[in-house]
């Protein structure tokens, strides 16, 4: 009887304690600017204007422990869970962008627009930022319900992120 019992305390433990996030894939994206152009550094993709994303990463940053000097240094691990060497074409430079892109996919409890498509801005300010071989990092989240458990209202998961700079420094 007592073995039933650790059994069973075993079974409980394991399956109730476990956290299972389902994600889902968005389907669809568009580059704010239309002379903006994102291309794979290895040339499977080239992105601009409306696009059907060509790869899906699991990167999953959220805001509660990623910021600061984390989240400048946030491309080293992307680039582990999917993200891709990028180079950015945008209208007021000559020469393209270095860059990583991540195109998540998200929790199915996400709601708000980043979770329905990618939107990809990148602000003049964050251009300019990405000089001198500095990171600039562009991104937009999108908010968490909260489930019977915990409370997500401080939770804000990155859909798409993107590091820029003048230098080749995405090793």
């Amino acid at each position: 009887m007592k073995y039933i019992f650790a059994l069973f305390a075993t079974l409980l433990f394991f399956s109730g304690c476990s956290t299972t996030t389902y994600t889902k894939q968005i389907s669809s994206g568009l580059i704010d600017n239309n002379d903006t152009i994102i291309s794979a550094r290895d040339g499977s993709f080239r992105l601009q204007g409306e696009f059907i994303p060509p790869y899906v990463s699991s990167a999953h940053y959220h805001s509660l422990n990623i910021s600061g000097e984390k989240l400048i240094k946030g491309y080293q691990r992307a680039l582990d869970f999917g993200a891709k060497h990028v180079l950015v074409k945008v209208p007021s430079r000559d020469k393209e962008l270095y860059g990583v892109l991540v195109l998540d996919d998200i929790d199915e409890r996400g709601f708000g627009p980043g979770t329905l498509t990618y939107k990809i801005i990148i602000p003049e300010p964050y251009i300019k930022a990405a000089k001198d071989g500095k990171i600039s990092v562009v991104y937009e989240y999108y908010g968490v319900k909260d489930d019977a458990l915990f409370d997500n209202s401080n939770i804000k998961k990155y859909s798409w992120m993107l590091w820029i700079s003048d230098k080749d420094i995405f090793k």
